[in-house]
């Protein structure tokens, strides 16, 4: 495959940031006060990036001082958020001089992850990275090794994590045994929309970034140098849903099928699905494609299926409940209580039935979107552990790496205790 140097020379870059001599800088500050303001840098301010630095934004007293970013067009859209920060077209350099800096938010391609997260923990820098974690898992172990030698928080950008509605479905499921015991879960994503886009008129080279192309750059994710393709990029948050809900039981080995209906130049599968089987001989199912959206009148959710019923997560929005005669109840997030902590940050209930009851502005998605960003500039100030952590991050990303290598090969995968931490 051609993506194979590429691997071996980032392999051989976190090498060789892990064995730096230079000195380790330690977490700057524990900002303790509230209104202390922390400086954060964005590494990556495409579409994903600018969306996480708009909620990082509406948190009190944060300020983004730098952004890193290749693409011009990106460059001129985060102007219009951060008129005032400085502009880097290299991550080194901007860590280097941005002396200020607290935390930087990491949203590249897949396969630098690890390595901007590396150099920034190594900087001092506490990092909320995106997911998936990493492109390998050796890269993830990498990134968990950063976080402890220099003490920093390390977030993953699972915004399940964070969504109390994912949270009271655990208590239903897990602590009050609704549904019986658990024998399927099916976890779809459908949508009728492609990830190709169009490609704009730059006249750069980006060569020296690994991009041949600007159709590289602007499409990395059709081509398996810069990622596994939907496995990775949306099956991690939903077998980590799958895993969460069933008491963090592991897989044993999966198969898969994918292929593409697109006849174009992509290496990746737009249409896609994965069998996993799981401790306790529970089935999980994830599926994927882009030529319809149908499934349950969404586009996408998790469906639990048990002994006694079956409840529904929708699009990060909905929990419904099926009694064993297949009467359907809605679940509303108030009966999670009047208030509900996450990683030390308290959620309340009229927050929670606002975002609920906004089905136009996102609903609960959006709210825990926000509150992934209020739980991470907790953890600065206060020296906690995120909801997400690295070793989720890192366990998430091992069902689906491994998801996607039994696509691609056409043949079974199987887990053991060492491929997680």
């Amino acid at each position: 495959m051609a993506g194979i140097d590429r691997r071996l020379f980032l392999g051989s870059s976190l090498g060789a940031a892990l064995a730096s001599t230079s000195p380790l800088v330690k977490a700057k500050t524990r900002s303790d006060n509230p209104s202390e303001q922390i400086h954060f840098a964005l590494i990556g301010a495409g579409g994903q990036g600018r969306h996480d630095s708009g909620k990082l934004l509406q948190q009190p007293n944060v300020r983004l001082t730098a952004v890193c970013e290749i693409n011009p067009i990106n460059v001129e859209h985060t102007k219009q958020i951060a008129p005032n920060a400085n502009f880097y077209t290299d991550w080194k350099e901007m860590l280097a001089k941005e002396s200020d800096l607290q935390a930087v938010l990491v949203a590249l391609p897949e396969h630098t992850h690890a390595e901007a997260t590396i150099d920034s923990l190594n900087a001092g820098k506490h990092v909320f990275c995106e997911k998936p974690m990493a492109y390998s898992l050796e890269q993830s172990r990498a990134m968990l090794e950063a976080r402890d030698r220099n003490q920093c928080v390390l977030q993953i950008g699972q915004q399940r994590r964070s969504n109390p509605l994912y949270y009271l479905a655990e208590r239903l499921v897990r602590q009050e045994g609704l549904i019986g015991d658990i024998i399927r879960i099916d976890a779809f994503w459908d949508r009728s929309a492609d990830w190709k886009v169009g490609v704009p008129d730059i006249d750069q080279d980006f060569s020296k970034w690994g991009f041949p192309t600007v159709n590289h750059l602007i499409n990395w994710r059709l081509f398996r140098e810069y990622g596994h393709g939907l496995m990775t990029e949306n099956g991690t948050h939903q077998m980590d849903a799958a895993s969460w809900l069933l008491g963090d039981r592991r897989p044993q080995r999966v198969c898969g099928l994918g292929v593409s209906q697109y006849r174009d130049e992509r290496e990746t599968y737009d249409i896609c699905t994965a069998e996993y089987l799981f401790d306790g001989d529970v089935i999980v199912r994830f599926s994927q494609d882009f030529h319809q959206g149908f499934n349950y009148q969404w586009s996408y959710g998790e469906l639990l299926l048990g002994s006694e019923g079956a409840i529904r997560i929708t699009a990060e929005q909905e929990l419904v409940h099926y009694d064993p005669s297949r009467r359907a109840r809605k679940i509303p997030i108030e009966e999670i209580g009047d208030e509900f902590q996450i990683a030390g940050v308290t959620c309340y209930k009229d927050e929670m039935t606002k975002a609920e009851e906004d089905r136009q502005g996102g609903g609960l998605r959006t709210f825990s979107y926000f509150n992934e960003m209020r739980i991470f500039v907790d953890c600065i100030r206060n020296n906690r552990q995120p909801a997400c952590t690295g070793e989720i991050g890192h366990n998430s990303i091992a069902y689906t790496i491994l998801g996607a290598e039994a696509q691609y090969a056409n043949e079974y995968r199987e887990f053991d205790e060492m491929t997680f931490v």
